[in-house]
């Protein structure tokens, strides 16, 4: 895989300090802005929590928990 953008890094990152682990990395398709979907997950006692980091190819960052 290419290398990731340092913002993309930075978000999977501050996820991690938190409990945080990385499942997979996709690209997004160019027809939904291009970059990156990074997805993660937290073991809880009572299931997962589920997380992803999104960049697109404008560089702006979103994060969903």
């Amino acid at each position: 895989m290419k290398h990731l953008p340092q913002a993309l890094q930075q978000g999977i990152t501050k996820l991690e300090r938190t409990g945080y682990r990385v499942v997979r990395i996709v690209p997004n398709p160019p027809e939904h802005g291009g970059g990156y979907v990074a997805y993660l997950s937290k073991r809880l006692r009572t299931g997962l929590r589920l997380a992803q980091v999104e960049i697109d190819e404008a560089g702006q960052v979103t994060t969903h928990r």
